[in-house]
């Protein structure tokens, strides 16, 4: 067991180290974009991602994580039975696309006819991910995730650069979609090289009802939570309000839950690490408290700086048109804390096999979402969204841990209430900071030094031992590595 802490704890540190690197270059980027295109253009990109997204869901069936969460190891048979499983729905997904595109725009009466073509071009990247799913899910399922770094940094630089060069170049919402299609052209190949397999068509229905026994439920969920909820933008504010709504709201969403990526990172990790220790449900919840205390410090202090410095921050670098979506960003950031519970529960129980009691929760949660934030769009507009996103998945939050047992969420969730502290205390302190008459600039940048600086302080003093230590430890490792130890790293 302790062979797959390590491995789970590496593979964490390398995704982290990737996204800490693409951040720079997609910051960068978002910037360029955000002051290039206009928030319409964000808007319909959103649209059509939607749905493409939300047809390649209902047609995908889970097969991935099934083979992932799986005991008993994969055979080639087993990988070219899923991979023929994919073909045939991507197919029919792929059509169906095709043919009812102009359906799909002729539910948003202020969107351009171009819509109709985004659609069709983005249906085609749904062959991309179902050919590189066999040889992810065996990088991620044996957790060498030296190479998922790898590839995904290629993808990402690919991505930045196409985007901007074409934005800039006039190209406007299509500089998304290309980049989008070269992303992941690139990405399939690289992955299909570092695990390679041998590819056939092949069709079992035994093998396939038992892969998807797991897998649908499993689908379920992701629906729940990316389309049951998801559609509320594209669909309600996009027909009601307008793309540009759907823009400024997209582009809030991302931006507030920056730190998503990151935690969608560590999930991936998560995933097979509790799979393959979930005999031993101790265990199993003390790595839950220890994976909690590494994501709420960081999206605590997004928070936190989001709430004090944003507007100035948004102003400053995006320009004003971003203004009217900071309520919305920061809501989107508050949630995101509460969101982080929900996520590292659910994955849990998933990877114990309770995969039917999660798709329930997670169920609920969608539909209260979708019950909350309707009668919030109509009545203060898209601001409506985050704020129904947040009051439910602060209300089902308490519901997930009953998977896990009587007295689940005290045991979870007391050893790293502490995390409250350091926000507390850096949310005052920057508000006082902001009294004092800067200029914009100034004023963004010394409240969001100030947030940092008190928040990590605070962060140092109240935290547990355990985490100084695991800082201390990793601090002199990469001042005064021991010999060797770079090499067998």
């Amino acid at each position: 067991m302790t062979d797959i802490h390590a491995q789970a704890r590496r593979g964490i540190k390398l995704l982290m180290i990737r996204q800490v690197f693409l951040q720079v270059f997609t910051f960068a980027g978002g910037i360029v974009m955000a002051r290039v295109l206009d928030p319409a253009d964000f808007g319909l990109y959103a649209i059509a991602t939607f749905w493409v997204s939300m047809l390649a869901l209902l047609g995908d069936f889970g097969l991935a994580p099934s083979f992932i969460q799986r005991k008993a190891e994969l055979t080639d048979r087993d990988l070219q039975v899923g991979f023929t499983l994919q073909q045939i729905l991507t197919t029919c997904v792929v059509a169906l696309l095709m043919v009812g595109a102009p359906w799909l725009a002729a539910l948003y009466p202020k969107a351009p006819a171009q819509t109709v073509w985004l659609v069709r071009t983005l249906a085609f990247s749904l062959y991309l991910t179902s050919w590189r799913s066999m040889s992810a899910l065996q990088l991620e399922r044996h957790l060498r995730y030296d190479r998922v770094a790898q590839i995904e940094v290629l993808e990402t630089l690919s991505y930045q650069c196409i985007a901007v060069g074409m934005a800039i170049a006039g190209y406007g919402v299509w500089s998304l979609v290309w980049a989008t299609l070269a992303r992941g052209l690139l990405g399939t190949a690289l992955v299909f090289l570092a695990a390679p397999w041998p590819v056939r068509l092949k069709l079992d229905s035994e093998l396939a009802r038992s892969t998807l026994k797991f897998g649908i439920p499993f689908q379920v969920q992701m629906l729940a939570n990316q389309v049951v909820t998801g559609w509320i933008t594209p669909v309600l504010v996009g027909v009601v309000i307008g793309p540009q709504a759907v823009g400024l709201l997209t582009w809030a969403s991302s931006n507030g839950q920056k730190p998503l990526m990151l935690v969608d990172n560590v999930m991936r990790v998560a995933f097979p690490h509790f799979s393959r220790i979930q005999e031993d449900r101790n265990e199993v919840e003390i790595q839950m408290s220890r994976y909690l205390t590494y994501l709420l410090l960081p999206t605590g202090l997004w928070f936190a700086v989001l709430l004090v410095a944003g507007p100035p921050l948004v102003i400053w670098i995006y320009t004003d048109k971003w203004a009217p979506a900071i309520p919305a960003l920061i809501l989107f950031a508050m949630g995101l804390n509460v969101e982080v519970i929900g996520r590292i529960v659910g994955i849990t129980l998933n990877s114990l096999g309770l995969v039917d009691f999660t798709t329930r929760i997670v169920l609920l949660k969608g539909f209260a979402i979708i019950a909350i934030s309707i009668p919030l769009v109509l009545l203060i507009g898209f601001n409506g969204v985050p704020l129904g996103y947040l009051i439910a998945t602060t209300f089902t939050n308490p519901w997930v841990f009953r998977g896990l047992g009587q007295g689940a969420m005290r045991r979870v969730l007391f050893p790293v209430a502490w995390v409250i502290l350091p926000m507390t205390a850096s949310i005052g302190v920057g508000f006082l900071t902001r009294l004092a008459p800067l200029s914009l600039i100034l004023q963004a940048l010394v409240t969001t030094f100030t947030v940092i600086i008190v928040y990590a302080g605070t962060a140092w003093i109240t935290g547990p031992g355990w985490l100084r230590a695991a800082l201390v430890e990793q601090l002199h490792k990469y001042l005064r590595p021991a010999p060797g130890q770079l090499a067998n790293d």
